[in-house]
């Protein structure tokens, strides 16, 4: 009987043991891609095969150098050695991580007040409304042209008037300082003694002969005038 529970008692273990082993490789408890091995030496029944890069009893811990965050915005991590790597960036971005955006207004220049705005792949040039255009805001609308042309117009009329004016005065000093000619002073002209004549008196006689028939045909009316 003894003989019988002690044969009993064994059965009973191995049964428990494999059905711990059965529940172990249902679980799964090696992670990352890890091969678990039944080691009837440990109280866990088992021990994890870790790839490389990762460590811990059930290969829970995450030493590899190229990881999912290794690399920012998408970017595709390579390791070159069992300490470095390299990160290939998208479009875009730059930098040992990729963490930096590249900025293609750099070297780029906008005309006419434009503002460049750099954009995921490319760069564009904001013009200013829309009298300019063209990828550097280099083309001018007819309108802006005319008024440039108008604006130097006058300007080369001022430059010219104020030449005009300064060589005017640059004049007149070398004739007053240099040679004693002042233009600008007026000279009093003498003035003539103008004699009064005098007036002579001028008769003047009027003769009218009468048409009335009461008066003789023969009357003459005489009429003086003097003048002093």
């Amino acid at each position: 009987m003894r003989l019988f529970g002690l044969s009993l008692r064994l059965r009973l273990v191995e049964n428990s043991i494999e059905s711990t082993r059965t529940r172990i490789h249902l679980r799964q408890p090696c992670q990352n891609n890890s091969t678990c091995l039944n080691d009837n030496t440990t109280i866990r029944g088992f021990n994890c095969n870790c790839l490389s890069g990762f460590n811990g009893t059930e290969c829970q811990y995450d030493y590899r150098i190229c990881q999912l965050r290794t690399c920012s915005y998408n970017g595709i991590c390579y390791q070159s050695s069992n300490t470095t790597f390299t990160c290939s960036c998208n479009e875009g971005w730059q930098g040992v991580h990729c963490e930096i955006k590249m900025n293609y207004c750099k070297n780029i220049t906008c005309y006419n007040q434009g503002v460049c705005q750099s954009l995921s792949s490319n760069y564009t040039c904001l013009c200013i409304g829309e009298y300019y255009s063209g990828r550097y805001c280099e083309i001018k609308s007819g309108k802006i042209v005319t008024l440039e042309r108008v604006s130097k117009s006058f300007g080369y009329i001022a430059i010219i008037f104020l030449i005009g004016t300064a060589i005017f005065i640059i004049t007149m000093d070398l004739l007053k300082y240099y040679f004693g000619i002042d233009p600008a002073r007026k000279r009093l002209r003498p003035r003539k003694c103008v004699k009064k004549q005098k007036t002579i008196p001028v008769v003047q006689k009027f003769y009218y002969k009468s048409s009335l028939k009461k008066r003789s045909e023969n009357s003459i009316v005489v009429i003086e005038e003097t003048n002093i």
